[in-house]
């Protein structure tokens, strides 16, 4: 089961795409703010995620281990482009992205660095706990570990599609 992005609504396997479509239809979209959190679907009930740090730049450790900082387009292309994501969610309060300057700058000065990757024991959602709590031994393996991080140090209650272009 998917939860709805925000809402606690649970959809079946295979509903991202529905669930995408609402997000990009329905719902207003947010410009995120330096410091936001944000995350796309991969594949499954994986995701991706990173810190907005400003000019549509988004610093995130990729799966070799390498923290760096990438286009929205090229967050979407984990994987080598085979997942489901079409839509990047930005950390909001209500309706309003909201994020941390000292995340942002946290983010920004791990740019370049290397790491060992492990998808469950040092990923990029660790990685990305680390920049809003900076609590590098954190244990925020999953997606809604760090959206409990996010609610925590952000007062994120809610995820909203970041409207941008390609």
């Amino acid at each position: 089961m998917k939860t709805y992005a925000g809402t606690g609504v649970a959809f079946g396997l295979g509903a991202g795409l529905a669930e995408s479509l609402v997000d990009n239809v329905l719902r207003d979209k947010v410009q995120p703010v330096p410091g936001s959190l944000v995350y796309c679907d991969l594949a499954l009930a994986f995701e991706h995620s990173g810190i907005y740090v400003g000019n549509d730049q988004i610093v995130h450790l990729n799966g070799d281990g390498r923290v760096e900082a990438v286009s929205p387009a090229r967050f979407l292309q984990r994987l080598g482009g085979f997942n489901p994501a079409i839509s990047i969610y930005v950390s909001c309060r209500d309706k309003q992205a909201v994020g941390s300057p000292a995340a942002a700058a946290q983010a920004m000065q791990a740019i370049g660095k290397r790491q060992d990757y492990n998808v469950l024991f040092d990923n990029c959602h660790q990685f990305s706990s680390w920049c809003l709590s900076d609590n590098r031994a954190n244990s925020d393996s999953f997606t809604w570990m760090l959206k409990d991080t996010a609610k925590a140090h952000l007062h994120a209650n809610t995820w909203r599609v970041w409207d941008w272009e390609d």
